[in-house]
């Protein structure tokens, strides 16, 4: 004859060492995710600034995941450069070499071009318009200018219809 007898305490301590173990791991779990999402997101801001270092143009990056999702979102700041006029051509081989070096995926990149309208500024670059290496900023000036002024003349209808018969 066979008794069977089990001790309650064990029992207990055994439970909670099982949930000690299993608190600890969720613990250490959290932590792990949030190290490689910052890792993530360090070797994402450094890419990207690598390779707008490499073109020559000063960029301020900053990059995010979005909740629930594990795609990344980066906000490119630089100066307004007429290099980056089509910024969208810009984007898509930027998303795709990400892609490729660091294994992430980015889903979007908004770029921002802060410009800093100072009229003691833009009477400078006008009169220092050779020296600007970047015309760019200086074409947005000029329109801004003649945007201003508003001119209504009074014209024959021959030179209205003049324009028409040379097509």
């Amino acid at each position: 004859m066979f008794t069977l007898t089990f001790s309650l305490v064990s029992l207990a301590e055994c439970l909670v060492a099982t949930g000690g173990v299993i608190l600890l791991a969720s613990i250490l779990h959290v932590f792990n995710k949030k190290r490689l999402l910052d890792k993530s997101i360090k070797n994402i801001t450094e890419f990207i600034e690598e390779y707008f270092m490499n073109t020559g143009a000063k960029v301020q990056v900053t990059c995010f995941k979005l909740e629930g999702n594990k795609r990344f979102v980066a906000l490119i700041q630089s100066e307004p450069l007429k290099r980056f006029r089509c910024s969208h051509v810009l984007e898509s081989n930027l998303i795709t070499h990400i892609s490729d070096v660091t294994g992430n995926t980015v889903e979007k990149i908004y770029w921002r071009f802060p410009i800093k309208l100072n009229k003691d500024l833009m009477i400078a670059t006008e009169k220092n318009s050779l020296e600007n290496d970047d015309l760019y900023l200086l074409d947005g000036y000029a329109i801004a200018e003649a945007a201003k002024e508003y001119k209504v003349s009074e014209v024959s209808w021959d030179q209205y219809e003049s324009p028409k018969k040379e097509k």
